[in-house]
């Protein structure tokens, strides 16, 4: 099997990184966000590389016009159906249905023991851009690094008791059992779950969801419905992993608890994010991965 090209992605993973660093004034011009200049560099590259073609292109460039026009356009009206638009789009390149987007596989067949399941180590660069968008357009993020200090302080609580309690609850149904590991792959792996995974789930489940229910004002203006926004968004999440089975979507919606738990308490999506990432990597690392055999 061919190594696809690795430039794009590590431009992709510098990217939605940089979405947390402050935006550069160059001069006189406007303050610019590191992502924007890096984002074009990986798209550049993808395309250059093969691993997008001329259809992929173009949907990234219409994605970025729309997520930077709902941010500039001042009528209310307007930026909405602007924000709208671009939020669908790119809930279709996190489910990649927009083709032209070519899924890159750099591990196939991956058995990591006996009594588990096959996966693959694959990254998909409309996944990684729809993440991208996401969170640096729509999400609430910290502003300092004091800041995201007291962000995942006050999450730490909820991504242990979350992780501690969906594994626990998974082990007793029978979906992993302990198996401690560390293969040559797992830094690379762990840093897909924080980039990939983790950025774009969180992103759209918390960042878009839960926060435009929390701040919508049938909600916001009634006490009592506080928890709403948070299980409807915990809820949504589990029907998106109701391709692993009744029992792993219940695990995921409980997971989706956790997460929307941790971004009510400080709303900011670095504490979903921590929590999402605390769970996914105590899984890969501490137990059977992705999930043992089914009989």
């Amino acid at each position: 099997m061919t190594s696809p090209p690795i430039l794009p992605f590590v431009l992709l993973a510098l990217a939605i990184a940089a979405a947390w660093l402050p935006a550069l004034r160059l001069g006189r011009g406007p303050a610019l966000p590191p992502a924007l200049p890096l984002g074009a560099a990986a798209t550049l590259a993808a395309w250059f590389t093969g691993v997008i073609d001329g259809r992929a292109l173009a949907a990234a460039a219409v994605l970025a016009a729309l997520a930077l026009a709902s941010r500039t356009v001042t009528a209310p009206a307007p930026r909405r159906v602007l924000a709208a638009l671009a939020l669908a789009l790119a809930f279709a390149l996190g489910l990649r249905l927009v083709p032209g987007f070519a899924p890159a596989v750099f591990l196939d067949g991956i058995r990591l023991a006996p009594d588990s399941a096959p996966f693959r180590f694959t990254l998909g660069f409309d996944a990684g851009l729809a993440g991208l968008v996401i969170v640096l357009t729509f999400c609430r993020r910290a502003q300092s690094l004091a800041e995201l200090a007291a962000v995942l302080r006050r999450a730490a609580p909820v991504a242990l008791g979350t992780a501690a309690l969906v594994l626990a609850l998974g082990t007793l149904a029978g979906i992993v059992r302990p198996d401690l590991k560390w293969p040559g792959f797992t830094p690379a792996w762990l840093l897909k779950i924080l980039l990939w995974t983790c950025v774009l789930e969180e992103g759209f489940f918390r960042g878009v969801i839960q926060e435009r229910l929390a701040t919508w004002r049938p909600i916001a203006d009634r006490p009592a419905l506080r928890a709403l926004p948070v299980l409807v968004a915990a809820a949504l999440f589990g029907l998106a992993h109701l391709g692993g089975g009744a029992a792993y979507a219940a695990l995921a919606a409980l997971a989706g608890l956790g997460y929307g738990w941790a971004y009510a308490r400080t709303r900011r999506i670095e504490a979903a994010i921590a929590a999402h990432f605390t769970l996914n990597a105590a899984h890969f690392i501490g137990f059977s991965y992705p999930h043992l055999l089914r009989s």
